[in-house]
């Protein structure tokens, strides 16, 4: 039988489709994914044939033609359409072979179309004997052996009569490069392909060869992958990330029949983890991406993550490494509460809320104070916190009016609003002078006072003035001494003193009383 060669059936095919098509002005072709031819039954009343096309562009409809001579006809029947996952179906019934004169053979092909006729690709030639057999196969079946690395195979024929042997054919494609497996006496209706590699999908056909060794029946294609019992090696850990209200986990797969892997995680209470993930397959580096943001997560509490990687035959390993992680605090901490400030021997002393106790994330406290004249800054090293819930103030002046700031500081260094708390320190006046005297000697006018003494005492100052003129400082005395002798007096002029004292803070005492003397 001379078979069509491809070229020469396209071009009548598009002119058949062409003189029906309303968009026949239309010069590309569709595009679709090709089809494949996959298998064909005969009985008495009809042949039913089926073709193929894998990928993500079906044809949304098609044409069957048959040779009749030198050209092309369509084939009326029953033609369908089916899809699953990315394989798609294409099958007819051809019903007018009835009425045509029976032959040795007949050529067979699909020319896909879209939805205005427009013709795509066409399916290459198929030669069916159109003489019944007398046995076809009726059930056919491919599926993973349970117990060990194979491949069941099993099929069934409309009779087992005059079928002399069962030949198997298999491929790693669907479509080409197949090979003799085994042949088997026509009884045998199963067989264990063991010669295989786990988790690889493996494609068969079947042919049934009759005792008179005419033309093969053959099945439609099979195919499965193989059963691997063992369990995969687990994953490892590359990378772990604290996040903001969440975590971010990378893992890496190095088996080579994984078919991803799956997160666990506990509820932060108890050491059980649960799955917390869909499967979730490697990319081309073998690497998982995983981010957990669920609302359940809390920065105050550390979970335990672990993964399993999952095999193509649905098998786990055991977990990982288990991965301690606390995410990153999303919400400041909250403001201490009972911020208060009293003056004592000198000293602002700051207290407020152990706020660790009904907040454990606290890492510490950060205090300011703001001066009268609106400067402001921290009463702390710079980087550092307080651990306790009270602070003395040593720096503070007296008689000045301060702004105290508190800010809760959590371990992932979110601050909180703060609390405040205003206060003005006692002034401290000094002790005045007492007892002074005046009196003149040979070197010249001699002062003596009263012994002095109070906390803070840093000094005695000497004042001298004259009638009618400003007084000065004409000395200062330590903080102990009770005499002075001033020598720098002019003899007959008429001389006033009187003494002030100072404290620590520069704080000067009122006057004492006033002596006047001449020398």
């Amino acid at each position: 039988m001379n078979v069509h060669k491809l070229s020469k059936l396209i071009i009548p095919a598009i002119i058949v489709l062409t003189s029906i098509a309303a968009d026949a002005q239309v010069k590309a072709p569709a595009v679709f994914d090709r089809p494949v031819f996959m298998t064909s039954e005969t009985t008495p009343r009809m042949i039913y044939l089926k073709w193929f096309s894998k990928g993500n562009l079906p044809a949304p409809d098609f044409m069957p033609l048959r040779y009749e001579g030198d050209n092309p006809v369509e084939a009326a029947g029953v033609k369908a359409i089916m899809r699953s996952s990315d394989t798609t179906f294409y099958t007819f019934f051809d019903t007018s072979v009835l009425k045509t004169p029976r032959r040795n053979s007949l050529q067979y092909f699909i020319v896909q179309l879209d939805t205005n006729k427009r013709a795509g690709n066409s399916s290459s030639i198929t030669l069916i004997s159109p003489g019944v057999s007398g046995f076809w196969f009726t059930e056919t079946k491919a599926a993973k052996d349970s117990k060990m690395l194979g491949i069941n195979l099993e099929w069934k024929l409309s009779s087992n009569e005059n079928v002399r042997s069962i030949e198997i054919i298999r491929s790693l494609h669907p479509d080409k490069d197949f090979t003799l497996l085994v042949s088997l006496p026509g009884t045998k209706n199963v067989y264990t392909d063991i010669e295989i590699s786990p988790d690889r999908v493996y494609y068969y056909r079947l042919r049934a060869i009759p005792e008179n060794q005419e033309q093969a029946v053959y099945s439609n294609l099979i195919f499965s992958s193989a059963y691997n019992p063992q369990p995969p090696a687990a994953p490892w850990l590359v990378r772990s990330e604290r996040m903001r209200g969440g975590v971010f986990l990378q893992y890496s797969v190095s088996d080579a029949e994984a078919a991803g892997i799956r997160i666990f995680r506990n509820d932060g209470l108890t050491p059980e983890l649960k799955v917390v993930s869909d499967l979730l397959r490697p990319n081309d580096s073998m690497l998982v991406n995983y981010y957990d943001t669920t609302r359940i997560l809390s920065g105050l509490t550390t979970y335990i993550f672990g993964a399993k990687t999952e095999s193509s035959s649905f098998v786990e390993s055991g977990f990982s490494e288990y991965t301690y992680i606390r995410p990153v605090i999303s919400e400041p901490p909250p403001v201490a509460a009972n911020f208060t400030a009293y003056e004592e021997d000198g000293y602002v002393i700051l207290n407020w809320e152990d706020l660790e106790k009904r907040y454990p994330a606290v890492a510490g406290y950060s205090i300011s104070r703001r001066e009268e004249d609106g400067s402001e800054h921290l009463l702390l090293p710079e980087n550092s916190l307080l651990r306790i819930n009270s602070f003395a103030d040593t720096t503070a002046r007296p008689g000045h009016l301060y702004m105290y700031s508190l800010s809760t500081v959590d371990m992932d260094e979110n601050r909180s609003g703060a609390a405040t708390f205003s206060l003005r320190t006692i002034k401290r006046v000094p002790l005045t002078p007492f007892a002074l005297q005046a009196m003149a000697s040979d070197e010249g006018i001699h002062l003596e006072w009263s012994a002095i003494q109070y906390e803070g005492l840093s000094g005695i100052s000497i004042y001298r003035y004259e009638r009618g003129k400003p007084a000065e400082k004409v000395s200062a005395a330590g903080a102990d001494a009770t005499a002075y002798t001033d020598a720098t007096v002019v003899s007959g002029v008429l001389y006033f003193y009187y003494l002030t004292t100072s404290n620590s803070d520069g704080v000067e005492s009122e006057k004492s009383e006033e002596v006047s003397i001449r020398w």
